[in-house]
């Protein structure tokens, strides 16, 4: 006969979603007022132009969806993202703004961009052809932006002669493609002025030669967050593309570039808070090693926190400096984390106890507490802010003041 781990008549009915359970463990918090507040500073500095954010990788991993919702009904225009699926999923979710698909993607699916009324990116002579193709099947045009390549070089050509190359072939194919736009990435705008004002003088020659051939009512979008720190950048831009600038976070080479100074951007606030919970005290009573390869040494008297994070949320490797707030005091991660937990030392904390929210990134409970910033923790796991946004993979949970949590006793 077979074991049943649980029998038929002790089956029990789920009271709540596994996202909730897991939410109970850990979470990021996505603050609606600070990203509010990130929006206005960031229409501030782009000094009339229009935003259009940036909500790829599901929003670098805050909930595309729900940051969609805010940021239209903050009276954004038009939205970003780097792939088909991920402008579908914001068509599913009622977002009905639109939205450029920035990165080139595959011709499996040019038929559901235009389904979803996406505007992908061309590049190259063989995206022109797919997207006319799915035009002239679906008897209708679609609207695409031309995406030009100055020095990032993921997609695009370089040579003048191949970008006229694409440009002849988008007005031959006017009828079915209708360009909306044309913009660029540049590559060193956090960190190097110089490069990207040469990236910019391309970028500006690139629009005159699309604007000969294509018409002058072409939009143009060159700037992100970091873009808006270069006037080169902006000029004759209609639209800015800021991405991790909406949850305050800047690359913090940017603040050493000649436009940081008198910047709206030093305005921004931190959005995003990540914290875990205590699950078990361990007091060390000889010494011993910690986990799987017991490579992390013990002293007797130590006492570690066992907390609901590990490498498959994102904190990877042996990261001796890795540290988390624990009611007011910094505690630094022993040894390497597991699957779903990791271990702090707690041993300076004796009021420690399972239930307590670690704080891993932002700031203590009721805002008055020492901070840890995104920007310190990205160093810490040798990450840029990208990356850590990203990586760190737990529910999201968009606050907008009513649910702030209470502190623990």
């Amino acid at each position: 006969m077979t074991a049943q781990v649980v029998p038929p008549d002790r089956q029990v009915t789920p009271v709540r979603q596994p996202s909730s359970l897991a939410a109970a463990r850990l979470e990021k918090t996505v603050s609606a007022g600070a990203v509010r507040h990130n929006l206005a500073v960031l229409r501030a500095a782009a000094g009339g132009r229009g935003i259009m954010p940036v909500l790829k990788g599901d929003a670098y991993g805050l909930g595309a969806p729900a940051v969609a919702g805010l940021l239209v009904g903050a009276g954004v225009q038009a939205l970003a993202v780097d792939t088909v699926a991920e402008g579908a999923a914001l068509r599913e979710h009622g977002v009905g703004v639109p939205i450029l698909v920035m990165d080139v993607d595959v011709a499996d699916n040019a038929e559901a961009c235009a389904r979803y009324r996406l505007m992908p990116a061309v590049a190259g002579l063989e995206q022109v052809a797919r997207h006319s193709a799915v035009a002239r099947r679906r008897g209708e045009p679609v609207t695409v932006w031309l995406r030009t390549n100055v020095g990032f070089n993921r997609f695009g050509p370089r040579e003048e002669r191949d970008v006229d190359t694409v440009l002849d072939a988008l007005h031959r194919a006017r009828a079915a493609v209708r360009v909306a736009g044309v913009f660029a990435h540049l590559s060193s705008s956090a960190r190097d002025a110089e490069e990207t004002a040469e990236q910019a003088a391309a970028f500006r020659a690139r629009v005159s030669r699309a604007r000969a051939v294509l018409g002058r009512r072409l939009a143009v979008s060159l700037a992100a967050t970091h873009g808006l720190l270069h006037p080169a950048a902006l000029d004759g831009t209609d639209w800015v593309r800021p991405g991790i600038g909406l949850y305050g976070l800047m690359v913090p080479d940017s603040r050493d570039l000649p436009g940081w100074a008198g910047s709206a951007l030093a305005r921004l606030r931190p959005a995003v808070t990540v914290r875990a919970r205590v699950l078990d005290l361990v007091t060390v009573t000889r010494p011993e090693g910690l986990g799987y390869d017991r490579s992390a040494a013990l002293a007797p008297g130590r006492r570690l926190a066992t907390v609901a994070i590990g490498f498959s949320r994102g904190v990877t490797g042996h990261a001796p400096a890795f540290t988390g707030l624990l009611r007011g005091r910094s505690c630094p991660m022993v040894g390497r984390p597991g699957m779903d937990c990791a271990q702090f030392d707690v041993t300076e904390v004796p009021q420690a106890r399972p239930g307590d929210w670690m704080t891993l990134i932002g700031r203590e409970w009721d805002g008055t507490g020492p901070e840890r910033s995104a920007g310190d923790v990205a160093a810490e796991l040798d990450l840029t802010l990208y990356e850590l946004l990203a990586a760190l993979r737990m529910p999201v949970r968009l606050e907008d003041g009513a649910d702030t949590p209470v502190a623990p006793p």
